[in-house]
């Protein structure tokens, strides 16, 4: 099994409804967690709450110098099903994906428009709560564009106002989303 040298994040997979017990447990033991939730409106018959919900129900991301000791430490944790891998092993998560998560995890509500952009492109959005969010257009009408946001364990898509966004400039991430 190969490891990277260097402190990376990677995902690990969760026993559904174990989210919380899994973070805790985690921090207990110093690894770094990030558990991405979303705020969403729960309508009852006598009142109204907000409720925080996971992102990717079951995975939550971990940021280690994963070692055979590390790696072990992580699945003897109550709740850790298994780590998200190849067959070298553990395949760490690219930090520009983490920041993407993040910056959904800001976000509430409806997503946000730019003129002369077509499918396929790969913007950045520059104004709103996404602020830095990177993307690929997936589908666009006359008032909303579609995003691809390129987030492991999947993909996410949102919905954004075309003038919130510009044409990405840097090429070598059109050549990896569009994959």
């Amino acid at each position: 099994m190969e490891y990277c040298r260097e402190a990376s994040w990677y995902v690990i997979r969760v026993r559904s409804q174990s989210e919380r017990l899994v973070q805790l447990g985690l921090h207990k033991k110093d690894f770094e967690v990030l558990n991405p939730t979303y705020q969403v409106l729960s309508l009852r018959k006598d009142r109204r709450k907000i409720l925080s919900k996971p992102i990717f129900k079951g995975y939550m991301f971990i940021r280690a110098l994963l070692d055979m000791e590390s790696h072990l430490e992580v699945l003897k944790t109550p709740g850790v099903v298994e780590f998200l891998q190849n067959r070298k092993g553990p395949t760490p998560v690219p930090d520009e994906q983490v920041e993407n998560v993040r910056i959904l995890e800001k976000h509430v509500g409806d997503c946000f428009h730019g003129t002369e952009l077509v499918v396929g492109d790969a913007v950045i959005v520059r104004e709103g709560p996404l602020t830095g969010l990177r993307g690929v257009i997936d589908r666009m009408n006359l008032k909303t564009l579609y995003i691809h946001v390129d987030a492991i364990p999947g993909s996410v898509m949102i919905e954004v106002e075309p003038h919130q966004v510009q044409e990405e400039k840097d090429k070598v991430y059109s050549l990896v989303s569009s994959r």
